[in-house]
C-alpha cells in the first residue's frame, strides 16, 4: 500500500466528523472526493472483470447511490457566520455504517457458497477465509462506492438546494 493510500482513510475520517459541525461548503467536497474516488477505482481496477465481479460492482454502485441520496436528504443547508455551510450530523455517519453493512452483506452474498463451506469447516480456516474474501475484494470496489455515493450526495445537494446551486455558479463565473 502506497502513502497515498494511507492517507486517504484519514481524510475521509476527518471529512465524516466534521458532519457534525456546519462545514463551508467547499469544491473538494462536492468535487474532489468523487474525482478522487474515480481515480484510485481506476487506478486500481483488476486486469480482467467477469461477469461475477461486474454483477458485484452493479450492485455495491446502486446500494451507494441511494446511500448518497439519503444522505444528501438528511443534510442541513446553513448559513453560519455568513457563509454557505452542510451539517449531516448522525444521519451521516450511521448512512456510512449502513453502507459498510450492505457492502458486506453483498460481498456474502456473491461469495455464498465459500462462506458456506467455511462455516462447515469451522474454526481457523472460517477465519482465515472470512479475512481472504474480504481483502481480495480489492480496492478498487470500496473507492467505486465511495465514488457513487458522493456524486449521487452532490448531484442531490446541488439539486435540492438553490443556495448550493448558487454556488457552484458563482465559483464557476470567478474562474471563467
Amino acid at each position: 500500500m502506497d502513502k497515498f493510500s494511507l492517507i486517504i482513510p484519514l481524510l475521509i475520517g476527518i471529512l465524516i466528523f466534521r458532519q457534525f459541525i456546519p462545514k463551508e461548503v467547499n469544491r473538494f467536497d462536492f468535487i474532489g472526493l468523487p474525482i478522487l474516488g474515480l481515480y484510485k477505482t481506476y487506478s486500481s481496477l483488476p486486469s480482467t472483470l467477469n461477469a461475477e465481479i461486474l454483477a458485484e460492482l452493479i450492485c455495491l454502485l446502486i446500494w451507494a447511490a441511494i446511500i448518497g441520496i439519503y444522505q444528501a436528504k438528511k443534510t442541513k443547508v446553513v448559513y453560519h457566520y455568513d457563509k454557505l455551510s452542510t451539517v449531516g450530523g448522525i444521519h451521516y455517519i450511521v448512512l456510512w455504517i449502513v453502507m459498510l453493512i450492505g457492502r458486506i452483506i453483498i460481498l456474502f452474498a456473491f461469495h455464498f457458497t465459500d462462506f458456506m463451506s467455511a462455516i462447515q469447516s469451522g474454526g481457523e480456516r472460517l477465519r482465515n477465509d472470512i479475512i481472504y474474501l474480504v481483502s481480495q475484494s480489492g480496492d478498487w470496489l470500496i473507492w467505486s462506492t465511495i465514488a457513487a455515493s458522493s456524486i449521487l450526495y452532490s448531484l442531490t445537494l446541488y439539486k435540492d438546494h438553490p443556495e448550493i446551486k448558487e454556488f457552484f455558479h458563482t465559483q464557476i463565473k470567478q474562474k471563467g
